[in-house]
């Protein structure tokens, strides 16, 4: 198992919504920002986004992805000079999942999806991607990103019975897919753990660790799973992860012992088991370093609340 597939086992979508939008020249319009993991699919037709976190213009063209992870305010429009419309205003103008806007000049449609994740569920991801994704046609696009994208686009032209359904699906998958053609393309990430997957070496070690977080790792068992000597492994691992490897399957351990806490209602003395941990009070030391509280009153915490994103 690596660190993305525990993710998206334990991630649970809530409030999916999809549109096509059909903007005819000229047209613009701006979001002052919300709280949701926000997808946009260029499907034909050009434009430009500007957010709050890239204050240069990134241009868009048929085929472009970008995804925000953030509530940050973003424009999009087709030149600087169009007129703005508040995304309050283009709301107005929906028609079931499609709006259509603009002077009724060269058409640029959009797929656009947004939907809320637990921040719990999602916080290991969260920390090691940029707020603002754009994936270009021109880099390097697997066949099955690419089937995906092709599924979204036909099923929001023509939605059938289960449309909702299938279109949150496919949106799981198009995350999946972003998340790895950022890894893989040039320039990808250079710190975390998804930069250690990108690592022949690192990965195998990370990999171990998800496969069974319960087992009693040493540096040296995990310097042995890839392929390396001790100090060369634990010297990379920090560099590349940000923490030593018996730091990290700590930090994996609680993500893991939060889940099981919050989602099954598991005892503690279970979860500390489970985990790899024989002793309570280790259990307890462990949770609260990473946590700032004991389990105890996490899981009183979490019955009161849980954080969106």
């Amino acid at each position: 198992m690596d660190p993305l597939t525990e993710i998206f086992t334990q991630m649970r979508i809530r409030k999916a919504g999809f549109t096509r939008l059909d903007a005819t020249a000229p047209w613009g319009f701006m979001s002052k920002g919300e709280q949701a993991v926000k997808f946009v699919l260029v499907v034909r037709g050009s434009g430009i986004l500007i957010s709050g976190n890239n204050a240069e213009p990134i241009p868009l063209r048929g085929g472009d992805v970008f995804i925000m992870l953030d509530d940050e305010p973003y424009r999009l429009f087709d030149h600087e000079g169009s007129q703005m419309i508040d995304c309050v205003d283009v709301e107005k103008l929906r028609v079931g999942h499609r709006i259509e806007l603009g002077g009724g000049g060269a058409l640029t449609t959009f797929v656009s999806g947004a939907f809320e994740i637990d921040a719990l569920d999602a916080q290991p991801l969260l920390a090691v991607l940029p707020k603002l994704l754009h994936l270009k046609l021109d880099q390097n696009r697997s066949l099955a990103f690419q089937s995906v994208l092709e599924l979204l686009a036909a099923e929001t032209e023509a939605p059938g019975l289960g449309s909702e359904a299938v279109t949150s699906r496919l949106f799981e998958l198009l995350f999946v897919h972003a998340i790895r053609a950022l890894a893989s393309q040039p320039g990808g990430p250079t710190h975390g753990w998804l930069a250690a997957l990108a690592d022949r070496n690192l990965a195998q070690a990370i990999k171990a660790v998800h496969a069974e977080p319960g087992r009693d790792w040493t540096v040296e068992a995990l310097a042995r799973e890839a392929g390396m000597s001790r100090s060369a492994f634990a010297a990379r691992f920090k560099v590349v992860v940000g923490r030593t490897p018996l730091e990290y399957l700590t930090h994996w351990r609680i993500y893991r012992a939060t889940r099981m806490i919050q989602r099954r209602g598991t005892a503690l003395a279970e979860v500390s088991r489970s985990i790899g941990y024989e002793s309570p009070a280790a259990f307890n030391r462990a949770f609260k370093k990473e946590t700032g509280q004991t389990p105890g009153a996490f899981r009183k915490k979490i019955g009161l609340e849980i954080a969106p994103v």
